[in-house]
């Protein structure tokens, strides 16, 4: 059995991975996704998760997480963020930035309300 513990009120594996739905992730600071994008992404996991992160890291950065008034939203990474929820894959720690915006007034949006359009971004 894998052990966890929490650092930053995330449950962290053995490995320095977090479980996307462990991360509290409320909604996002944009208001769309595109599944053709989302669906790239999973198969890129599911062949190799390792490359997948690390080349999407260096190419993209980490997926930035905002936390404002208590509440965390996506910034950076949200079509990484749910491919990785799609494929059930935890996320390398390394890849995740949490930032404290305490006081933004920036949009957000609920992950149940998020607009899915067809095709890539």
């Amino acid at each position: 059995m894998s052990s966890f513990i929490l650092i930053d009120g995330a449950s962290r594996g053995p490995l320095g991975t977090v479980s996307p739905q462990a991360l509290n992730v409320r909604g996002s600071t944009q208001p769309e996704l595109f599944q053709g994008t989302v669906d790239a992404m999973a198969q890129a996991i599911r062949a190799d998760a390792a490359r997948f992160w690390r080349d999407s890291y260096n190419r993209d950065g980490p997926i930035e997480i905002w936390e404002t008034n208590g509440e965390r939203f996506i910034y950076n990474g949200n079509h990484r963020f749910h491919a990785a929820v799609q494929t059930g894959t935890d996320i390398p720690g390394f890849a995740i930035k949490i930032v404290s915006m305490a006081g933004s007034s920036i949009p957000t949006f609920p992950l149940n309300q998020l607009t899915w359009l067809p095709g890539l971004k």
